[in-house]
Parts: C-alpha cells; structure tokens; sequence
C-alpha cells in the first residue's frame, strides 16, 4: 500500500512535467506563428552578409537555431510568408507598371485628339502634314529612350528610372494642358515638344517596369507579372480613350487628368523597394536583402532567413561570375551567342509586332474605323477597342504560365491574319445595311486576337531573354529599334492609304501576320517555367538535365506547406 502511494507520488510530478512541456511547446508555437514574432527563424551559421548584420529595429537578437524546434509551426510560419511573398510581388509589380500607365495614354492620345485637331470648325487646326507629325512624332523620339533606358537601368537603378520617367511624363502633359490659345504655331511648336517628351518616355518605360518584375519575381509568378507592363499600356490607352469620349473637344483637360494619374503614379513609388538584383550588383548587400525579405513576405525581421540566403546567395554567385568574366563592353559581348541570339530572335518579333498594323490601329483608332466601314460613332469604337485590349491582356497574365509563349502567339497571329483579310474585303465590297456590324467585329476581334499574342509576348519576353550582365542595355537596344519602326509605320499609314487604298494597306497587315506566324513557329523559344539562368544556358547551347532549378526548390518548399496544413 506505501509502495503504491509512493509511485503515485512518483508519477505525479512527471505528469505535471509532461504537462508543463506541453502547454511550452503550445506558447512557443504560439509565438512563432504570431505575426509580432515571425522572427524567430533558424538563422544560418554561414553569414552571407558577413559581420555587418543590418538593424531595422535595434540590435540582433542573439542567434538561436529555433527554426525546427516545432515541425509544425515552421511550416505555417513558411507557408504565410510564401502567401505574403506572392501578395508583395504582385503589388510591388503594380506600382512600377503604373508608371506604364503614362505610355499608354501617349500612345492613344493622337487618336482621341486629332479629329478635334483637324476639324475644319477648328480656327487653330491642323493640316494633314501637321496631323501626321503630330501622331507619328512620339515614335520618332522612342528610340532616344530605349537607348538612354539601358544607361539609367544599370547607373541609377530600376526605382530612380521609374520615378524620373514619371516626372518627364508630368512634364509633357503639363505643357499641353497650358499650350496656347490665341497663338497657332506656338501651340503647335508646345505640343510637339510635349510628345518627343511622352516619346521619350514611351521608349524609356517599357523595359525598367518588365525588367522590375522580373527581377523579383519567383519564376512561377514570372509570367503573370512580366505581362502586367502590357496590361498597363492597355489600360493607359483605355483611360486615355475614356476621357476622349467623356471629353471630346477639350484636348487641354484631357492633357490635365493625365497629369494627374502620373502624379498619384510618382507618389506610390516612393513605397516600392529597389531591385535587390541591382543592388547586389552595387555591393549594396544589406539593402539586397532588406529588399528581398520585403518582397518574399518576411518584411523586417531582424533574423537571418535560410530560403533568403539561398537566394541572395544565387545572385551573389552571377554578380561575381560576371566580374571574373571581366569588365567588357556590351560590343564585345555582343559576340557571346547567349546574347546575340535572343537579340536578334526578340527584334524580329516586335518587327513583325509593329508591320502587322497593331500600333497602326491604337493612333488611328478612330480613322481606321471610319475607313472599314464601322458604322457606329467612332470614339465610342475606341472606347470598345480599349476595354478589349484591357480584357485580353489580363487573359494573357493567365494563359501565359499554363500554355507558354508560343501557343498564345501562334493563334494571335492566325486571328490577325483573318480580321485583317476581312476588313479588307469590307472595304472592297462594303456590307450591307443588315451587316454594317462586321467591320466592327472584324476590328474588336483583330484587337483581342493581337493582344493575347503578337501585342504583349515580346514585352513579356524582353525581360526574360537577356542575361543580367547585358539586361538593360541589350532590351535598351531592343526598344530603340522596336519604336523606330513603329516610327516608320504610323508616319507612313496615310501616305499608304492614300496611295494603296485602306484594303490594300489591310492585305499587307494581314500577310505580315502569316509570316509572324511562321516565325513563332521555327524561331522563337519557348521560356514557359525555366529559370533565367535556365534560358541563359539554352542560349549558349547548355543542358540542365539534372540541375535543379529555382523552380523546382520553390515546390519542394510549397509542397511541405501543403503537407502540414
């Protein structure tokens, strides 16, 4: 009977151990999974930012390796961060493409613009040349911009571009809000030096945002997000069709409201974190990391994070793997196939981008509906043309990362090639009054077909191409001469027209279609869920047969989530 009493006395404090272990282990879970508390993450012991350690709120704590101690909370404190990572890539992505915005909006402005411009009740209108110059001139100074976008890319860094990009675009639309009243060629002269500044800014704006996107983005999410610069152009070009169609005979005030988007655009940057990429390629370690916890989720956690080291890591290891390469001259780097190849590939597609007539329709919305036969009012038709480029280019975001690039561009170009051909039959036999709906049709279907392919694959594709040491400069060159044919093209429209007939013009859009399709087909690669060190290594004719890409530790980390929950 004491020996009974005795074990039980014995037991007692055990259970009360157990159960004092027990309730610890809940409080620590507790603690690692609170959001005040999501720094207590296993450190790692090889210190990738050496003995500078930054302190966003005060001193380090001492290292402790808790990270393990409880399976279960580590994995939902992994699976919230990559949760917040994907909200932060995405919203980081938006507000350097509202940038884009301004880009948009020079693009469609002439086609909202010029009916009032050319009016004959107009006592300050335009003539013809005047007209062509005033909607061609934008493109003719693009080029400047994609050239100078490269220089500004590499010395100042992606969120500087950006923000300097919103202030040239205040500038141009400033002047044309103010532009004279009373005097005809100072108006004229105000506004043609406000649109070579938007064409600068046109030129300049395209590669920073997509190169940002990039940049930060795992590449699961890469293809949605690169494709968001070509959201922001349609979006840009629906909100400067809207207020053309709200307003249609006050150009200043339309010139206004655009102003004032890139000053809300401007404002917003200041909360967007730097390309941790650049700034690794600066020796700017601290700030690279800083970056990239806020952009993977895990904000400012003074803890050292392992899948953050690795990453820092990766980009550590190209940063020096291009130094040791030497200091060469993007020339002389012209020569290494991984960069003359996807060069060559991704200005031949904005070639047939641009002479397949899609930059064509977005400046003369309005005039190529009048001449295919679009019996509906013509800003009203712009309008439409805008809220279907809008809608296809958020299909694409979703398209592109289940069926890739070529698909989508393949059938793009078969649409185009068909509502090209059928306008040009509208023109030569024009339907009759049951039918008047056809060219409308023709034209929102050629604008929906464009867009999910031929309009916004090689946008999304420039930043995926080039290798990091010759990214910006190389899509720098790209977008010089993407806009100096675009130049060509919008300059020529109505000399073609007049000289060749609108169904002729459309016959040869249509036919530089077909060969874009052919192009697609046995040119362009295909990039769908390979890493940009993947695509740098097909180029130079490398096989990752058994290497394992970021990709694939991205799953690894995302399945052992999806285990604990």
């Amino acid at each position: 009977m004491g020996n009974g009493t005795k074990t039980t006395q014995q037991r007692q404090p055990e259970e009360d151990r157990a159960d004092l272990a027990s309730t610890a282990e809940e409080e620590e879970r507790e603690q690692l999974t609170a959001p005040s508390n999501l720094h207590y993450i296993q450190p790692s012991f090889i210190s990738l930012i050496s003995e500078k350690q930054w302190k966003p709120d005060g001193e380090r704590q001492q290292d402790v390796p808790v990270y393990g101690r409880t399976t279960m909370a580590t994995t939902i404190l992994t699976q919230e961060a990559h949760t917040n990572g994907a909200r932060m890539q995405l919203i980081m992505s938006i507000l350097a493409n509202l940038t884009v915005l301004s880009s948009g909006m020079g693009l469609g402005y002439s086609a909202i613009t010029l009916h009032a411009l050319t009016s004959e009740d107009n006592p300050m209108r335009m003539n013809s040349s005047q007209a062509s110059w005033f909607a061609s001139i934008s493109s003719f100074a693009c080029p400047l911009g994609g050239l100078v976008s490269g220089y500004l890319l590499d010395r100042i860094g992606r969120k500087k571009t950006l923000m300097l990009i919103n202030v040239l675009s205040i500038v141009s639309w400033a002047l044309i809000a103010v532009c004279s009243t009373t005097n005809f060629d100072l108006m004229y002269t105000q506004i043609l030096v406000a649109r070579v500044i938007i064409g600068i800014v046109i030129g300049l704006v395209s590669a920073p945002a997509s190169i940002y996107s990039a940049e930060i983005a795992t590449p699961k999410m890469r293809g949605r997000l690169t494709v968001l610069t070509s959201l922001s152009i349609a979006v840009g070009i629906l909100l400067i069709y809207s207020m053309g169609y709200a307003v249609p005979d006050d150009f200043r005030l339309v010139a206004g409201l655009a102003a004032g988007i890139c000053v809300l655009s401007l404002a917003l940057l200041l909360f967007m974190p730097e390309s941790p990429a650049w700034l690794m390629s600066k020796d700017r370690e601290e700030e690279a990391e800083r970056s990239l916890k806020k952009i993977r989720g895990y904000g400012a956690y003074s803890q050292r994070i392992p899948e953050v080291e690795k990453e820092l890591m990766r980009m550590r290891d190209n940063v020096l793997a291009q130094r040791r390469a030497g200091q060469e001259s993007f020339l002389r780097l012209l020569k290494q196939p991984q960069v003359y190849k996807p060069l060559g590939i991704i200005i031949g597609f904005f070639g047939f981008q641009q002479f397949s007539g899609i930059f064509v329709i977005v400046v003369y919305a309005a005039k190529v509906s009048s001449e295919a036969s679009v019996s509906m009012d013509p800003f009203l038709c712009t309008v439409l043309i805008g809220i279907t480029r809008v809608v296809a280019t958020m299909l694409v975001a979703y398209i592109l990362d289940t069926l890739g690039r070529k698909p989508p561009s393949i059938f793009s170009g078969v649409g185009m090639l068909v509502c090209m051909f059928g306008l040009a039959l509208c023109s030569y036999f024009p339907p009759i009054e049951s039918l008047h709906w056809i060219p409308t049709v023709l034209i929102l279907t050629y604008i929906f077909t464009s867009t999910l392919g031929f309009l916004t694959m090689p946008f999304s594709m420039l930043a995926e191409l080039f290798p990091q040491a010759v990214r910006g400069p190389a899509s720098g060159v790209t977008v010089f001469f993407t806009y100096l044919m675009s130049f060509c093209t919008i300059k020529l429209y109505p000399s073609m027209v007049e000289l060749l007939g609108s169904a002729n013009v459309f016959l040869i859009y249509g036919a530089v279609s077909l060969l874009g399709v052919l192009y697609v087909i046995y040119v362009v690669p295909e990039t769908k869920g390979k890493s940009l060190q993947e695509i740098e290594d097909y180029f130079r004719g490398m096989s990752h047969g058994s290497t394992p890409s970021q990709e694939v530790e991205e799953d690894e980390v995302s399945n052992l989530s999806s285990e604990s929950v």
